[in-house]
C-alpha cells in the first residue's frame, strides 16, 4: 500500500521553520489530523495569536474547544517538547495554581505534539496595568509563594531536562555578544557586555539546590479569575524552555516583566520568596541583569528601550534602573 503524503513540511533548523510559506490551511489541517487521531471534535479549532506568520513563536498552538489545547513543535526543537511534557506532568496538581494536565502526546510527520488541558482564566497581562500598587503588591506576594513552591519541588527524576547549569551558563556567556550582535545591538553596548558579566559574577554559588526554572514566569504566562469580588492568581502555563538550574534565572524574568523600576514590588517579591533582607542588594540586581543578558529570548534593544531610560549609559545603570532595590 503506498504511503500517504506527509501533511507537514520537513524542517531541520530555524531558518527552514521561519521561511515556511504562509499557508492559512497548513496548521489547521494538521490540527484536524491530530484531533481525528484522538477522537476529538474539530469544529472549534482556533489558533492562538494572529496566525499571519508561518510559525508564530517556537511552536504552533491551537485551542480545541474550551477545554483543550494542542501544541505542535518543529522536529528540530524536540527538546522543547520534552521539557514541556516533563515539567507539566511533574508539577500537575502540586502547586496552589492550576497548571496544564497532559492528556496525550505523539508525533505527526515527525513533528511532536501535546494535547493538554486549557487552564481557565484571563491573561494577567490584560489586567496588570489596570491594578493599583496595592493590588499589584498582593499579586506579587502570591506569585512569590507559587514560584518558591515550584522551586522546592524535587528535580532528581527529570532526565529529559538539561541539568548541567555550569555548562549552560558558560555557553550562554561565550555566545552572549554574538547573539546580541545578531539582534543588531549597537557596538557601544556590545563592548560593555564581557566586562559586565565578569563584574556580576559569580552568577550562582558553588553549591546550590537545583530547581525547575523556566525563565518565563511573567504576566503573559499567568492567568487570573475573578473570585469573591476580586481578581485572584489561579493559573500558570508554558514550560517548554524549562531547565534544572539556579532559581534567580526565574526571578530575573518575573522582575523584568512585572516589577521593572518598582523597588517596592521587587523587594516584596524577594522577601516573600524567602530572601533575607541582607541579600537584597545591588549585587543581586546585577545578577538579575546578567541573567537577562544571557536569556536567549531577551533582545537587549527591547529591554533597554522598554524598561530602562535614555539616560542609562552603562549596563550598571540599566541594572540599577530595571532591577532597582
Amino acid at each position: 500500500m503506498p504511503q500517504s503524503e506527509p501533511l507537514l513540511p520537513t524542517v531541520t533548523n530555524t531558518t527552514d521553520y521561519t521561511s515556511l510559506p504562509i499557508d492559512p490551511n497548513l496548521w489547521s489541517t494538521a490540527m484536524q489530523a491530530i484531533c481525528h487521531r484522538h477522537g476529538l471534535p474539530t469544529d472549534k479549532l482556533v489558533r492562538f495569536g494572529d496566525g499571519t506568520d508561518p510559525a508564530d513563536g517556537s511552536s504552533v498552538v491551537f485551542a480545541a474547544g474550551d477545554h483543550l489545547v494542542i501544541k505542535l513543535f518543529p522536529p528540530y526543537r524536540k527538546n522543547l517538547f520534552e521539557a514541556e511534557l516533563t515539567v507539566a506532568e511533574h508539577i500537575y496538581g502540586k502547586l496552589s495554581v492550576t497548571t496544564p494536565e497532559i492528556y496525550a502526546h505523539g508525533r505527526l510527520d515527525d513533528w511532536p505534539y501535546l494535547i493538554m488541558s486549557r487552564v481557565p482564566g484571563v491573561y494577567l497581562a490584560e489586567l496588570w496595568d489596570t491594578f493599583d500598587v496595592k493590588e499589584q503588591l498582593r499579586f506579587i506576594t502570591e506569585l512569590a509563594e507559587v514560584v518558591a513552591h515550584l522551586h522546592a519541588l524535587p528535580t532528581d527524576n527529570l532526565p529529559l531536562l538539561d541539568h548541567n547549569w555550569p555548562r549552560l551558563v558558560a555557553h550562554r556567556i561565550e555566545t552572549c555578544v554574538q547573539r546580541h550582535r545578531e539582534q543588531e545591538v549597537p557596538a557601544y553596548w556590545l563592548q560593555l557586555i564581557p566586562a559586565y558579566l565578569e563584574y556580576a559574577a559569580p552568577l550562582y554559588p558553588p553549591i546550590f539546590t537545583p530547581a525547575i526554572v523556566s525563565g518565563d514566569i511573567h504576566q503573559y504566562h499567568l492567568l487570573a479569575t475573578h473570585q469573591n469580588g476580586r481578581w485572584q492568581l489561579t493559573g500558570l502555563f508554558d514550560f517548554d524552555d524549562a531547565l534544572v538550574g539556579f532559581q534567580e534565572y526565574d526571578l530575573a524574568a518575573a522582575g523584568l516583566f512585572m516589577m521593572a523600576g518598582k523597588p517596592t514590588l521587587l523587594r516584596a517579591f524577594l522577601l516573600e520568596y524567602g530572601y533575607p533582607k541582607t541579600d537584597i542588594n545591588e549585587q543581586l540586581s546585577h545578577r538579575f541583569m546578567a541573567y537577562t543578558l544571557l536569556h536567549r529570548y531577551r533582545p537587549f534593544n527591547w529591554v533597554r528601550v522598554d524598561y530602562a531610560n535614555a539616560s542609562c549609559s552603562t549596563l550598571e545603570d540599566v541594572a540599577r534602573t530595571i532591577y532597582a532595590l
